[in-house]
This record gives C-alpha cells, sequence and structure tokens, in this order.
C-alpha cells in the first residue's frame, strides 16, 4: 500500500466517524482527535508496529550494474559500466543497448546516466552525422558548445540503425533505410526514458534534442513529425534533403572531373580563388580580419582571376573549366528533379573559408586528385545513389542523370526531408526550435538553413515564428564548426532559459573562436539574429565582440 494510498484512506475513514457522530452526545472534539491521530499515523508510513522500514536505495554502482538485461521500451540494455569522473567529466553510468527494430535492422544505442546528486533533471538527445552508422557520444555536442559535460545531462544518441557509414546496409532494405531517414529517435526515446525512470526512480522533468548537419535534419524532423517529443530543439547547420544536396552534388561532380578533371581546383587555386575574394570583401563589415560578415554585399568577380585565353596556365591564374566551377559553388542551382514540398532549388554553398584548415573546398568539394574524386560530396553523393536511388553498386556518379529516376528520387525525399514549414503542433505546445548555419558552410549550404526558416515564417507568420523559434547565421563558421569566424555558443543554455524560464534569446547574443588548445578563446563576435549581422563600430579590439553591433542590409 503506498503512502498516499495510506493518507487516503485514513482520511476517508476519519471523515466517515466525523459524519456519523455529527449532533450526537459528547459532539465532535474526540472525533477531532481521533482525525488527527489518524493523519499522524497516516504520515508516518504505512510502516506501523511490527512492520519493516522501506528498504534503502541501492548505491549508484549496484543500479547502474543492474540495468544490464533488463527491458527498457522497445529496447534493452547489453553493458552498463560506471565511469570514473575526470577533470572535464561527471561520474557516469554508460550504457549500452540494441532495438531491434525489425529483422533487418538493429539500432544500436548509448546512454550516459550521471550520478544522482548531480543530474540536472535533463536528458538531451543528440543527433548523428553523415550517414549515421555510429554512435556519437555528447563530444559532438561540446564541438558547438563549448565543455558541457559537467552541467549534469544524461545524454543518449543512436547509429541511425545502419552499422556503416555509407549506407551499404540500406541496399534493399526499406527498414533500414526509414529508420536512417525519420523512424529511430523516437524508439531511441523510449528506450532512454525508462533506462531513467529504472536508476533514478522518475522521469526526466526536460527532454531536450541537439543536432548537427545530419543531426540538424534529424532535429527539424523532430519538430516537424514529433512535436509532443521534445521541449526544446537545437538544429546546427541542417542538410534539410539529401535529395536535394546529392543532385547538387552530381552537378558538381560532373563539372570538376569530366574531361580528365578539367574544371578540379587544386589546393592552390582554392587558396588563390579565396584570398582574392577575402581581399575584395573583408572589409565590407567595416573590420579587415579575415572574416567576411557582410556576406550579402560580397560579389567578388572571379573573372579578374581568369588565364590569359582561358587555357590552364599554372597556380596563378584559373581557366575557363575552373571558373565554372567556382561559379557553381558560388549560384543557385535549379534541381533537375523536384523533390519533397515542391522544393526545385539549390541554394549556393557558403562565402569565405574555402582554403580554411578545415571544412575547405579540397575535404568537402574537390579532393586531392583531378582523376580520382575523393571528397565528402563525392562519397555521399555515390552511396546515395548506388545503394538508394539505383539499387545498383555498378553506378557512377559521373555516368548517371538524375531525371532517370524522378519518381525515386521524390519518394526518397518524402522520407528523408526536413522541409515541412507546418510547425504549428511544436510551437502550440510551447516547444522552443533554435536553428542556425554557418555561412562559410562548404559542405552544406547555409541557404538551406535560411530558405527553411523563410519558408516557416511564410506559413505561420513572423509574430507566431518569433514566440518559439529564433535562427542565426554564424560568418566566417564552415561545416563543423570550424573556420576562422566565431562557431561556439552554448545553445543548450539559451534554449533552456527560453524554455524554463520564459527568456526569449536576445537578438545579438556571443559566439566564440577557440585557440588550437581547444580551450583559449581567442575571438568572440556577435551571434546576430537573422537577418543582421556583425559589423565592426569603427574603434575597439576586432577581437570582441563589444567591438561589434548587429547591422541590416
Amino acid at each position: 500500500m503506498t503512502r498516499n494510498r495510506s493518507i487516503a484512506l485514513a482520511l476517508s475513514c476519519s471523515l466517515a466517524a466525523l459524519v456519523a457522530g455529527c449532533g450526537g452526545g459528547s459532539g465532535g472534539g474526540g472525533d477531532a482527535a481521533a482525525l488527527a491521530a489518524a493523519i499522524a499515523a497516516a504520515n508516518a508510513g504505512v510502516n506501523g508496529p511490527g512492520s519493516a522500514p522501506p528498504a534503502p536505495r541501492a548505491a549508484f554502482k549496484e543500479r547502474c550494474s543492474g540495468l544490464v538485461g533488463k527491458a527498457v521500451g522497445p529496447g534493452s540494455i547489453a553493458t552498463a559500466e560506471v565511469m570514473a569522473a575526470s577533470a572535464t567529466t561527471l561520474q557516469t553510468c554508460q550504457v549500452r543497448g540494441a532495438i531491434v527494430s525489425s529483422p533487418t535492422s538493429t539500432i544500436n544505442f548509448r546512454i550516459d546516466l550521471p550520478e544522482d546528486s548531480v543530474w540536472n533533471q535533463r536528458l538531451v538527445q543528440i543527433g548523428g552525422g553523415g550517414y549515421d552508422g555510429v554512435v556519437v557520444g555528447p563530444d559532438l555536442v561540446m564541438l558547438a558548445n563549448g565543455d558541457v559535460y559537467k552541467r549534469g545531462y544524461a545524454w543518449v544518441s543512436a547509429d541511425g540503425g545502419v552499422q556503416v557509414p555509407d549506407l551499404s546496409s540500406t541496399l534493399n532494405n526499406p527498414s533500414a533505410f526509414d529508420n536512417f531517414a525519420f523512424a529511430y529517435h523516437p524508439q531511441v526515446l523510449k528506450a532512454a526514458g525508462a533506462a531513467i525512470q529504472s536508476i533514478y526512480g522518475k522521469p526526466a522533468a526536460r527532454t531536450y534534442f541537439y543536432g548537427m548537419s545530419t543531426g540538424g535534419r534529424e532535429a527539424l524532423l523532430q519538430a516537424q513529425r514529433y512535436p509532443q517529443s521534445y521541449d526544446g530543439i537545437v538544429a546546427g547547420e541542417p542538410v534539410v534533403d539529401y535529395s536535394n544536396v546529392i543532385q547538387r552534388g552530381i552537378a558538381l561532380a560532373k563539372l570538376a572531373f569530366s574531361n580528365n578533371g578539367a574544371g578540379w581546383l587544386s589546393p592552390a587555386k582554392i587558396k588563390l580563388f579565396g584570398d582574392a575574394q577575402m581581399a575584395a570583401c573583408d572589409g565590407l563589415d567595416g573590420a579587415v580580419d579575415g572574416v567576411i560578415s557582410h556576406v550579402s554585399a560580397c560579389r567578388f568577380d572571379v573573372r579578374t582571376l581568369r588565364c590569359p585565353g582561358g587555357a590552364d596556365s599554372g597556380d596563378s591564374c584559373l581557366s575557363d573549366p575552373q571558373i565554372a566551377s567556382v561559379d557553381f559553388m558560388r549560384s543557385d542551382f535549379t534541381l533537375p528533379v523536384p523533390v519533397a514540398n515542391g522544393i526545385t532549388r539549390a541554394p549556393a554553398w557558403g562565402v569565405g573559408g574555402e582554403a580554411a584548415a578545415a571544412g575547405n573546398w579540397t575535404i568537402a568539394q574537390f579532393g586531392a586528385s583531378p582523376t580520382a574524386p575523393a571528397s565528402q560530396l563525392y562519397f555521399f553523393s555515390d552511396w546515395w545513389l548506388k545503394y538508394q536511388v539505383t539499387s545498383n553498386v555498378n553506378t557512377t556518379v559521373l555516368g548517371y542523370t538524375p531525371g532517370a529516376d524522378p519518381a525515386r528520387w521524390l519518394e526518397l525525399s518524402e522520407k528523408v526531408n526536413a522541409t515541412n514549414p507546418d510547425l504549428s503542433a511544436f510551437a502550440g505546445r510551447g516547444a522552443k526550435l533554435l536553428l542556425w548555419a554557418g555561412a562559410s558552410d562548404n559542405l552544406v549550404p547555409p541557404g538551406y538553413a535560411t530558405d527553411y526558416y523563410q519558408s516557416v515564417v511564410g506559413k505561420l507568420g513572423q509574430e507566431t515564428t518569433d514566440s518559439f523559434m529564433r535562427f542565426y547565421m554564424l560568418p566566417g563558421v564552415v561545416h563543423g564548426p570550424g573556420g576562422p569566424g566565431a562557431g561556439i555558443v552554448d545553445n543548450l543554455a539559451i534554449l533552456e532559459n527560453w524554455v524554463e524560464k520564459g527568456k526569449a534569446p536576445d537578438d545579438s547574443l556571443t559566439a566564440a573562436r577557440l585557440a588550437a588548445d581547444g580551450k583559449t578563446v581567442e575571438m568572440t563576435r556577435p551571434l546576430c539574429r537573422y537577418p543582421t549581422w556583425p559589423k565592426y563600430r569603427g574603434t575597439g579590439d576586432k577581437n570582441l565582440a563589444a567591438s561589434f553591433s548587429c547591422a541590416y542590409d
């Protein structure tokens, strides 16, 4: 019998006695005393004379190891081990388990559960990266948020129901592809909720989702498809639809690698273009500091770098085919095949960071060889075609035309896209969404985030959108987020303040860039609410956010 039930029964019996005694003999004094005694007895719990006190809760380590073999929602736990605290981490129970969602698709997950006294009562679900295939940890969140390990979150992440990062496990396997595309997060969330209930004896008070890149797509997808699941969501640099970006990737590959790589750009030529563009556009925000902040005003004409006669004559100029590749990178693209929600356009890639140490054009788009394509986007395009569009491992990027399979492209897009602008159900329950993108993203065009934000405004109106959604563009930030700009922002704290305290994010926040040691802040910048951008005030340290204000075009 529970404590509350004991109290209820005691009150019920005593009130019955009072009613029976109303107007009789000795009156209510004795009955009132009996009621007080009954309440006191009930408050003492069910452990009357001779009853044993409740057993104390097991130690954290024992409760952690006791999770092994348990069913948690749709899944089960295989291992559970207490990880000792370190200088940067808390003591946690690290759980690994699996959800067999179908005979052909298993979702592997990881849950990090802090010790009771430091758990902040919050669960954060982490999105994946690339084509998933691996179980990421909280490190992914730290890339853009700084050190959040010691704040006491419970974390959960999974591999998307695919155990390799190239989509090969989805070949002729619709169940695995559906898990990757849209279905795995709700299952993993149920497993995490059950594990939390088991080890803490109560649910999380708040549940959040954080994702970047593919995880950014997954983040938006939760708001669109599962609006009841999260109190707040952070969606960073989202790949809103692979059917969109891959069509663009195919077109770029043909420009760059056809005709013995005539349009391919070497690292030296990429640096040539990047340096010239930086010289022309860096000062448009008022500060010559290696960051192009006023992106919309940057109109550098790549033809000023044209080789005499248009033929390639070395690293000091660009040939006509190479100029065509740069133009393609810098221009919007009409999709050969329309995709879900009537979308027919792929926006241009970012501006700045073309030759940055990370996230540059060589890594993202062109690779190291004109005849052996090996860039990130080329591989993503190759795998998408082989394992999903054509289901033929002999398909090649350079030999394929999207117009050959328009129905298939649309079918895939309808499963994987995160472009539905109707967030009314998410907004209606008071949930909040932070959206951000790097203006120098050379893998996922930042215009995807801009287009999506504008579509939500078009659907719901500016006032409603402002009540639950904020969008920020980070100049100089490449995919990752690294690059010359400031990309470290404590999005989780900002989101929590909005959800839990009703404090809407400011129009100007602060972002940081860290030194090579990953700890020292070497530059800060305003994180300006779209459509504003950081403009130098004309005086002050160019490495301090206080020297800039958020300006409109």
